[in-house]
């Protein structure tokens, strides 16, 4: 342990947080400033400087500090070394690997909800992680961490803006409970959780995370129809084993279709597998009786405007904008002029919808 680390503790141990925290702060600043004698250390191609053993010691002294003021309740002071930590790791180019991921979740956990410092860490984090290589969003195994602790606190659109972010099974099935939890407290009760359903599928289909959008839809059907039994109309394989569709896919390909009396979970069970099929898979028969491929587009076109008729929300703005979005996205179809993203607009609010239960999308 350096004597500055030691130092560190010592000072937290008398109580005295003040010190520590401007300890931990002038001492990392100073390991990290450049030589006096000598070349300045250069960046590489990327533009990050390289992260020697004076700014890993650097890095070490602001994490035990932001750790041990966390631990004290001192959240100000913690937060304040944790940003500065991760302003470290991203001019040297550290990426967010496993090590820093626990140690970061660790610094998260200890921060908690109150107040905004937790916004304050995590809008850093997020900013380190991207720069360094874990997409334009930020490290996906924090956003399902949050995602999951914000759940927890019935933060439900938050936690619905994280979990969205995160293209895997189980960030997809964790959304599921989100959204099933959030469409309970709505006053319209069954009638309303195809909403709740289109916040999820939409959003992931208009991310291409097609396996996202079935495993999301799974889970929200079983849940839907366990809590609501007498939704269930019939059960049946898709493709049908009759059609010219069955006869292309493998045994492992096919699935079962709820027709539900919710024509809104209808429309987004086969929306995703419209989807998935795409333009150039959707199988038809010709004139002849014999199989063709490329009805795709007509497919979606014919599915969105029958849908339209039946549900209400699908006729708003958003619901509508986001259709023409997949429709551009998996089929070639032209977008109308001032189309803009559905999925970017949803993260700052597209469908609308606060925490504690206001509709994820607006109308029936």
């Amino acid at each position: 342990m350096s004597s500055a680390l030691t130092q560190l503790h010592e000072s937290i141990q008398a109580g005295d947080h003040y010190s520590a925290h401007q300890k931990a702060r002038t001492t990392a600043t100073r390991l990290l400033a450049p030589p006096r004698r000598g070349p300045a250390p250069t960046t590489n191609d990327k533009g990050f400087l390289p992260f020697d053993p004076k700014a890993q010691e650097a890095a070490t002294l602001l994490y035990e500090g932001a750790t041990a003021l966390l631990e004290k309740g001192q959240t100000g002071s913690g937060v304040d070394l944790a940003g500065f930590l991760c302003d470290v790791w991203k001019a040297r180019g550290v990426q967010c690997g496993s090590e820093e991921r626990a140690k970061i979740i660790k610094l998260i956990a200890l921060t908690g909800p109150s107040g905004s410092w937790r916004k304050t860490l995590t809008d850093q984090v997020f900013a380190w992680s991207a720069k360094t290589g874990s997409g334009a969003t930020g490290d996906v195994g924090v956003h399902e961490y949050l995602g999951q602790v914000l759940y927890k606190e019935q933060s439900y659109h938050l936690a619905t803006i994280h979990l969205l972010t995160c293209p895997t099974s189980e960030a997809a099935r964790t959304l599921a409970d989100v959204l099933f939890d959030w469409s309970k407290l709505d006053p319209e009760g069954e009638k309303g959780v195809g909403r709740y359903a289109a916040r999820g599928v939409l959003s992931y289909l208009e991310s291409t995370s097609i396996l996202s959008a079935r495993v999301f839809l799974s889970h929200f059907l079983s849940h839907t129809l366990t809590a609501y039994p007498t939704l269930r109309v019939v059960s049946f394989p898709y493709p049908p084993p009759s059609s010219p569709l069955a006869s292309t896919l493998t045994s492992t390909d096919s699935d079962e279709l709820v027709v539900t009396k919710l024509a809104s979970l209808n429309f987004l069970q086969l929306a995703v597998r419209t989807c998935q099929l795409g333009a150039g898979e959707k199988v038809e028969k010709g004139e002849k009786g014999e199989v063709v491929k490329g009805g795709g587009r007509r497919a979606y076109e014919a599915l969105v405007k029958r849908y339209e008729k039946e549900v209400k929300w699908m006729r708003s703005p958003e619901a509508k904008e986001s259709t023409a979005e997949l429709g551009t996205l998996y089929f070639g179809i032209k977008p109308p002029r001032g189309a803009g993203n559905p999925f970017a607009d949803m993260l700052s609010g597209m469908f609308g919808g606060g925490a504690g239960g206001a509709p994820a999308i607006a109308g029936r």
